[in-house]
């Protein structure tokens, strides 16, 4: 099995909130390079050069968990890491650091409202109609009706 490493990918772009606070975004990076070792909130702070409590103060501050971002970092990798057919709902589970797919495939019903496979075949559904829809308008392409 190929390791599928979010460094592969642009974190910034994987990190859509690009919130305006830094501490929130330099967790988020750490956590999209941690997976798909969970990472501790005691690690996090350390490579933050702060505390665990002072940590958990700027995250109370902007009303959020370490979990959430975790699972919201997940969730963004679960979305990315779905857009590639070659690899399976396994696969994905394991790089987003879920023991077992049942828990994978659990966690992102509670996300998204439907399973991972289901939600992949619409994205793949959307894009083919994309594509579909992209070559009628191609100028090369013309219809001419009634020349014989």
């Amino acid at each position: 099995m190929k390791n599928y490493s979010p460094t592969g990918y642009s974190l910034a772009a994987l990190d859509s909130s690009q919130s305006t606070q830094p501490v929130l975004a330099q967790l988020r990076q750490f956590i999209l390079q941690q997976l798909p070792q969970a990472p501790r909130l005691t690690d996090a702070a350390s490579t933050l050069n702060m505390s665990s409590r002072t940590l958990q103060r700027a995250l109370q501050q902007a009303d959020t968990s370490f979990r959430q971002l975790m699972c919201q970092c997940r969730q963004q990798l679960a979305h990315h890491y779905l857009q590639d057919a070659s690899l399976s709902l396994q696969q994905i589970a394991f790089q987003l650091g879920f023991a077992e797919q049942s828990s994978f495939q659990k966690a992102f019903k509670c996300w998204q409202g439907c399973s991972p496979g289901v939600f992949r075949q619409r994205q793949q559904l959307a894009a083919n109609r994309r594509r579909h829809l992209s070559g009628l308008n191609q100028p090369g392409l013309q219809v001419n009706y009634g020349i014989n």
